[in-house]
């Protein structure tokens, strides 16, 4: 009777008991032990060896003994219950070891995260340089001002974001520049951080000096200079390899208005320490631009009691209220962009518009699919709903074209008229030198010409996703520095990764003023999904800060209660702020309250998990899957 009429395979059935094996390392003690089946053949546990250890295939060799003799296992054999393994040293994998120190470029979040990495591996041997005289980096010691504070929630922007740290607590739930700047000098004396910072140092280049013992590695000779005085000698260091933070687009915009010189009031940027906001007190205000710099200046000009807000833009960017952005970063599944917009539309709904008709917004007729994509990040603020729902501030959709006496004048002819100061928030531009300095020509994903050592990385400064898993920083930059320590150490599989060749490069663009070092958020999104992908070993180092991590992060820097308390709190007080300038009508209900959080939450974890269930992606849906 053949095999196709009774339904055997070919070389009859295979037992998928399961039974363990352990591995010996030859020459050691040492032992691993793996589930395998009765019919598992050498070859997997071999590939299994190469995954968890680095090791290569050809030279593993698998023996056994029997009686006085041993015997070699072929790739096609039964493993056996004991096997003598040959061709590796031991089975916890062998990291490359470094002559010179790591350099860590820029002390913002990001520098100060990846120094954190090397703390928190134990492992001494890096350097951290900055030209200023603090850490805290340029977002906030240069375009912050004291009024500024985090948009986000402090439970995912902070640097106790690890598995090794606790929540922060204690501070507030969008905290200001100074108690940012607190948090991390305190987190940098508590890891033991200052003696690895070299600041008020500034890296003006490198040069590349290959090894001559014939094993094609390399060091880098940095050329230093000292911040504090002019004339100040240039010095060298040799480091192993360096990474460069250059923030989220550190130069601001600039444009001159006609006009400038008659217009009687204050002209300045929204950042720095720049505008005297407390002279805006009673005035009417103009506010150039519409990213999240701008919808901040709008708390701030109604915090000092401004009169009226013109907020002249090109176009409506999507805003984002404060919960929204909680129940985002606390999502133990990602939110459909979908989910988002229904979510927000009731506070759109406040100020007559409707959100879907923005130009960002792309969805098909049912709105089952839908893509958000805009070139400036969410500004996030409760604020910018309720000062339009009470006329303090108003959306002009043009550009200026000139200034005269306390007057602006629109290109369409438009006329603001008693306006007594200009604040300009116009974004930021790429610098071209952060590219030169990097001696850039191409990334591959986030590494400079194909070199693992030679790395640069930003917050993706545009929106463009269908499905929103943070709105802040801390959970990027975890899963950034540790992929980046991870191939320090393990650099065989960054050239693994290399030969796949199935990372997108990425090139200056002269024609369209792109330098290189800047990465849009659909780009690098996909660069770090195929990374991971790519490198299991990698991939079980960022399984560990997972979403179920950023909720875990999020609730316990402040509870569901805390942060909504606190946010009906400010809301009512903004409501009476605006009561005491005339406006009597009865103060609108936050609309967020406790009930409505929990039904996002449970709703969303319930739909979600179901989908994730059903496709396999889980194994199991309860209550304990989301502690």
């Amino acid at each position: 009777m053949s095999h196709a009429t009774t339904g055997v395979p070919v070389g009859g059935t295979r037992s998928q008991t399961a039974r363990t094996c352990t591995l010996c390392v030859v020459g050691s003690d040492e032992e691993l032990q793996i589930p395998v089946t009765i019919s598992t053949r050498v070859r997997p546990v071999k590939e299994l060896l190469v995954q968890k250890t680095g090791c290569n295939f050809e030279d593993l060799q698998f023996m056994v003994k029997t009686g006085v003799y041993t015997k070699k296992l072929m790739d096609t054999d039964e493993v056996r219950s004991r096997v003598l393994v040959k061709g590796i040293a031991s089975f916890r994998r062998q990291q490359k070891q470094y002559a010179h120190p790591h350099a860590i470029i820029g002390a913002g979040h990001n520098g100060l995260r990846q120094a954190l990495v090397f703390a928190e591996e134990k492992d001494s041997n890096y350097v951290l340089f900055d030209r200023r005289d603090r850490i805290g980096g340029t977002s906030w010691l240069a375009h912050a001002n004291k009024w500024s504070k985090v948009q986000t929630e402090l439970g995912t922007y902070h640097l106790n974001y690890s598995d090794q740290c606790e929540c922060p607590q204690g501070m507030s739930p969008w905290p200001s520049r100074d108690e940012l700047l607190d948090h991390f000098e305190q987190v940098a004396d508590d890891w033991g951080l200052r003696p690895h910072f070299r600041l008020s140092t500034d890296v003006l280049r490198y040069g590349v000096q290959e090894s001559q013992d014939g094993t094609g590695d390399r060091s880098y000779n940095l050329t230093l200079r000292s911040t504090k005085q002019a004339d100040a000698q240039e010095t060298k260091l040799t480091v192993s390899s360096l990474i460069l933070f250059p923030g989220n687009l550190t130069n601001p915009r600039r444009e001159e208005y006609k006009g400038e010189d008659v217009f009687g009031g204050p002209i300045s940027y929204g950042m720095f320490d720049e505008t005297n906001y407390d002279e805006l007190s009673g005035k009417n205000v103009a506010i150039v631009g519409f990213g999240a710099f701008a919808v901040e200046n709008i708390r701030t000009c109604c915090e000092h009691r401004a009169n009226k807000i013109y907020l002249v833009c090109r176009r409506k960017n999507i805003c984002m209220p404060r919960m929204v952005s909680w129940w985002i970063n606390g999502s133990v599944f990602p939110v459909s962009a979908g989910d988002v917009m229904r979510e927000m539309e009731g506070m759109y709904k406040m100020i007559g518009e409707d959100p879907w008709s923005y130009y960002a917004v792309q969805s098909n007729e049912s709105r089952s699919n839908v893509t958000i994509y805009q070139k400036a990040r969410f500004g996030i603020g409760d604020i910018y709903f309720l000062s339009r729902y009470y006329g303090k501030t108003v959306v002009v959709e043009d550009t200026i074209k000139k200034l005269s006496r306390n007057t602006v004048h629109l290109d369409s002819g438009t006329k603001l008229e008693n306006v007594e100061a200009v604040l300009k928030l116009l974004g930021f531009v790429a610098e071209w030198s952060v590219d030169k300095f990097l001696q850039l020509k191409h990334l591959y994903g986030f590494w400079v010409n194909d070199d693992y050592r030679v790395a640069t990385i930003s917050e993706f400064p545009t929106i463009n996703a269908q499905r929103f898993s943070t709105t802040s920083l801390s959970q990027g930059a975890i899963g950034w520095c540790k992929m980046f320590y991870y191939f320090w150490k393990y650099p065989g599989d960054f050239e693994k990764l290399l030969a796949l060749g199935m990372v997108n490069k990425h090139f200056p663009n002269i024609e369209k003023d792109e330098p290189g070092y800047v990465v849009d958020s659909k780009n690098g999104s996909q660069a770090m999904i195929v990374v991971i992908s790519a490198c299991p070993g990698l991939g079980e180092v960022m399984n560990k800060y997972d979403d179920r991590f950023k909720r875990s992060k999020q609730w316990g820097t402040h509870s569901l209660e805390a942060i909504q308390a606190a946010a009906a709190e400010d809301w009512m007080r903004y409501c009476q702020m605006f009561k005491d300038a005339g406006d009597d009508r009865p103060f609108p209900p936050y609309p967020f309250p406790v009930e409505r959080l929990k039904k996002m939450v449970e709703t969303q974890d319930k739909a979600e998990g179901q989908k994730m269930l059903k496709k396999g992606y889980i194994q199991s849906f309860s209550d304990e899957f989301f502690r």
